[in-house]
């Protein structure tokens, strides 16, 4: 197993408003690798951020059945909706997204879009996707790698 680095995110107004990071350790995070970024800005008709959001699982040990995305913002949001439950953080810089995506050893995940009010400028600073580790479909299986 190779040494988590943790990512490094620079504000740059010149590049597109993204992140495309590792998940980090801990947490039921280092399995996922996240890329999240702002698809639309709030126009007449629609005063929503849109974000957009995958995960890409890559393990050899475990399937998943339960991810919690948590977004990071560059200052505080209202959640909106999305693809999954609110389960923390609104009215906050940090978002806490629950899911129940069956996701295999090596699968990626469409999470969708997020969808979002803020103050002009918002910008993701961070995301990672957090694994419960357990899958009890495949469970005592043959061959399931955990």
């Amino acid at each position: 197993m190779t040494n988590y680095e943790k990512p490094v995110i620079l504000a740059n107004e010149d590049l597109a408003e993204g992140v495309y990071a590792a998940s980090g350790a801990g947490a039921g995070g280092d399995c996922y690798t996240v890329t999240a970024y702002i698809t639309q800005t709030p126009q007449i008709g629609n005063e929503r951020y849109t974000i957009h959001v995958d995960g890409f699982h890559n393990t050899t040990t475990h399937h998943s059945t339960g991810q919690v995305l948590v977004l990071s913002f560059n200052m505080p949001v209202t959640y909106s909706s999305s693809n999954g439950s609110l389960s923390g953080g609104d009215g906050t810089a940090e978002l806490r997204i629950s899911y129940s995506y069956h996701s295999n050893s090596v699968d990626n995940i469409g999470l969708g879009d997020v969808y979002v009010s803020a103050g002009e400028g918002l910008a993701v600073t961070g995301a990672r996707l957090e694994c419960n580790y357990s899958c009890d479909q495949h469970s005592g299986l043959p061959n399931y790698p955990g």
